[in-house]
């Protein structure tokens, strides 16, 4: 029984290694620049075993897609149920994968306005980011009348650009965005930010109900149990 998971589990072992040399060379080189003998190399296999365990380099590309695609279905899934918190999980989640974040890039420069691979898999997940949304907007975490694909491009332009433009990073702020200084500094501003909003679709809430009931008492604006702070200041 044991001689015969032995193969499985070494052949298991040799896939993940390929599969991580490949992530390497694909963010470093982009899909178009990578060359599958350096992606053997890296792994510390001859190509012919590459061939047998993913087939051509688009496959071991939508490979490495198709898991970062499964990694970001999960980091939706598993978003808090308030927008300030789902803005800083997007960020902490998605928008520290420097490696990911370069194959984006990569693949922006590289395709032209060709079909990317793995489309319809990254359209069926946006959709699902976009959905999300729409459920914490009728909740009353997000205002309504907010135009919800411009906030979802919105949201990932906010987490992914400290890697997008490192240099312009560490001009303005002196620390390199993967600092873990840095990102903890980032997710606590996303916080603050997405709480705004989050009260603005409170206070827009009382005033409705106050135009409605005019006799009602002024009381200080409460949002989940805080009171309003003060424009500008940081949670």
């Amino acid at each position: 029984m044991t001689g015969r998971r032995t193969p499985v589990r070494n052949l298991n072992r040799t896939r993940e290694k390929i599969l991580a040399a490949a992530l390497a060379e694909f963010s470093a080189r982009g899909f178009a620049g990578a060359r599958v003998d350096a992606i053997a190399g890296r792994a510390g296999v001859n190509k012919r075993m590459l061939y047998y365990c993913f087939g051509a380099k688009q496959d071991l590309y939508r490979e490495i897609l198709r898991r970062k695609i499964a990694e970001r279905a999960g980091l939706i899934e598993s978003a808090p149920d308030d927008f300030a918190g789902a803005l800083a999980h997007i960020y902490l989640g998605g928008g520290t994968d420097i490696d990911f974040v370069r194959l984006m890039e990569w693949e922006a420069i590289d395709s032209g306005g060709k079909r990317c691979i793995a489309e319809a898999e990254r359209r069926s997940l946006f959709e699902k980011a976009v959905a999300r949304l729409r459920v914490l907007q009728r909740r009353g975490s997000i205002p309504r009348g907010v135009n919800l694909t411009q906030l979802f491009i919105s949201m990932l332009s906010l987490a992914m650009f400290p890697l997008v433009m490192p240099q312009l990073i560490r001009l303005i702020h002196g620390m390199e965005p993967t600092d873990p200084h840095f990102m903890r500094q980032r997710a606590n501003f996303l916080r603050w930010l997405g709480d705004r909003l989050e009260q603005t679709t409170e206070a827009v809430r009382i005033q409705s109900r106050r135009r409605r009931n005019p006799a009602a008492p002024s009381q200080t604006a409460v949002h989940r149990g805080r009171p309003f702070k003060k424009p500008g200041q940081l949670a």
